[in-house]
């Protein structure tokens, strides 16, 4: 992978547990949406992230979520906030977009996995502003949800375009779905099959998804997810 250097422009809290990072992206920069990135934080210590940009953008973006003061994240964060320059690798990850399909999408987060879901969903659009695409974003409550208001936007403006948040915890003023955010994948989607289908989320969630998904006629060679890889 290539090693660079990046200017940190900024690390703003989305909310109490969810960290924007921003960092200035070297002319020429090429990877592909839906790939991950490495902090160096020393050569036998290099932490993955999604990157929640695009290539071709002056701004490299990471949704970094943080739960506890020292957590692995936290670290992560106050590295980005003690130094002027850090050091990344990039990039790896096979679940990147697939440009050349037509094939409609199904786009899966739970928590900070929407910064993956984010930047394939950018890259989609930009290809095509009419493609069939589901976005799926699950969390414990709307809190988790921390660009709601953009998705809404998004879904607003793109006819195609349908924006299904899904939380545990619903309140009676939010416009969403309860649940389980799979659940409702399976529920909106009974036949799965002729969809492409990306998930960001925690290992034990790939791990249902994928089999929750293949018994409801999704093809394993359009299922895509960085966890598959590891389980």
């Amino acid at each position: 992978m290539q090693r660079i250097k990046c200017r940190v422009l900024d690390v703003r809290p989305f909310s109490d547990t969810v960290y924007h990072i921003r960092l200035a992206a070297p002319k020429g920069l090429h990877f592909n949406a839906g790939q991950y990135l490495k902090v160096v934080m020393s050569e036998e210590d290099k932490r993955p992230f999604s990157i929640a940009s695009v290539a071709g953008e002056e701004v490299l973006e990471l949704h970094l979520g943080a739960f506890s003061p020292d957590s692995w994240a936290m670290q992560v964060v106050e590295h980005f906030q003690s130094q002027p320059e850090v050091e990344l690798e990039m990039a790896d990850g096979n679940a990147h977009l697939r440009e050349d399909s037509k094939r409609p999408l199904i786009l899966i987060a739970g928590g900070t996995g929407f910064s993956y879901v984010r930047a394939i969903l950018r890259r989609a659009l930009t290809l095509n502003p009419d493609r069939h695409i589901q976005v799926f974003w699950g969390g414990k409550t709307p809190e988790a949800l921390y660009l709601h208001n953009e998705m809404k936007a998004l879904d607003a403006t793109h006819a195609n375009l349908k924006y299904i948040p899904v939380v545990e915890e619903l309140p009676a003023d939010f416009d969403g779905q309860q649940g389980l955010v799979l659940d409702v994948v399976k529920a909106m989607n009974p036949d799965l099959s002729g969809f492409d289908i990306y998930i960001a989320g925690r290992f034990e969630m790939a791990a249902v998804a994928r089999d929750l998904f293949l018994a409801h006629g999704a093809s394993s060679d359009n299922l895509f997810g960085d966890a598959f890889a590891f389980i």
